[in-house]
């Protein structure tokens, strides 16, 4: 398997500006270099926060028309190769991704299908069940706490709290914590922004899905392969350490915490300057 380590002229300062984030163009010039090489490139994103904008209801994040129109020339470039990692359920980030030979991968990495690829974490397969009678019981109890949102997944549960005022936010911990089992101890329990996550407590993280893509793709191409991952959550952390020096890692979003990806950009905004960078450079390119 031949992945890219990233060169020296690509690291230390050269990809950031004066406020200390990268610049999108600098991170395009690498790629677009590697690219013209002959070589292929593996794009892994995560979806809300990076590719969508953050926004009070998950139902409300659909692509920006700019970033679709980016990513759909980069799916048709046969040497770039589109990956969209996400907490949502993976049939709704097909449905909102929708682009025919990418790879999509749904509940935080337990469930991944591509072109010719497909894997269900089987530790999580087993709690499908047990998963979703507790996002009946929770959605039964949603409408007691006003912005409640429960959003039912094949391998877990989100209890989206963006919504409910700071005084009931206290509230839906409660309601959580009464429609788990006694015996919790097979479930992941954890906070992301304005959302509390439940899935399976499986030995899988975004950083082992990350891996399992670059190595599938890198089989399947056969030539060495430049990685570029960006996303905005904690969940994206993994990711980042995993893959380490042999990737491009971009945390999305400004300031506090700290992160383990070499790089980090503003916003949607920045991930969408280099896309379409990207597309332009490299988009239809002959393989």
């Amino acid at each position: 398997m031949a992945t890219s380590r990233m060169p020296e002229q690509a690291k230390g300062d050269d990809f950031l500006n004066a406020s200390g984030l990268s610049e999108p163009s600098r991170i395009a010039d690498w790629l677009v270099g590697w690219h013209q090489r002959g070589q292929h490139l593996l794009l892994l994103t995560d979806y809300d926060g990076t590719l969508s904008p953050i926004v009070d209801s998950p139902a409300d994040a659909w692509l920006p028309a700019g970033v679709r129109a980016s990513l759909e020339v980069l799916a048709r470039s046969p040497r770039v190769h589109l990956a969209v990692v996400s907490g949502r359920d993976l049939a709704d980030l097909r449905s909102r991704v929708a682009l025919p030979g990418a790879i999509y991968s749904g509940c935080h990495g337990l469930e991944i299908e591509g072109p010719g690829t497909k894997f269900v974490h089987p530790d999580a397969a087993a709690q499908q069940e047990a998963l979703a009678a507790i996002s009946r019981r929770l959605s039964e109890r949603a409408h007691t706490v006003p912005g409640m949102l429960v959003e039912r997944k094949r391998f877990g549960l989100a209890v989206h709290y963006r919504r409910v005022a700071a005084e009931q936010i206290k509230r839906v911990e409660v309601e959580l914590a009464s429609a788990l089992p006694q015996d919790g101890s097979r479930l992941k329990i954890f906070h992301g922004s304005r959302v509390i996550e439940v899935q399976p407590q499986v030995s899988w993280t975004k950083g082992d899905c990350a891996l399992w893509i670059r190595d599938v793709v890198a089989r399947t191409v056969g030539t060495p392969l430049a990685v570029l991952y960006m996303g905005d959550d904690w969940t994206d952390e993994h990711a980042f350490e995993a893959l380490g020096a042999d990737a491009i890692t971009v945390k999305i979003g400004e300031g506090a915490p700290p992160s383990r990806a070499a790089y980090r950009m503003a916003d949607v905004a920045s991930v969408q300057r280099l896309l379409a960078e990207l597309a332009v450079r490299t988009g239809g390119a002959a393989s």
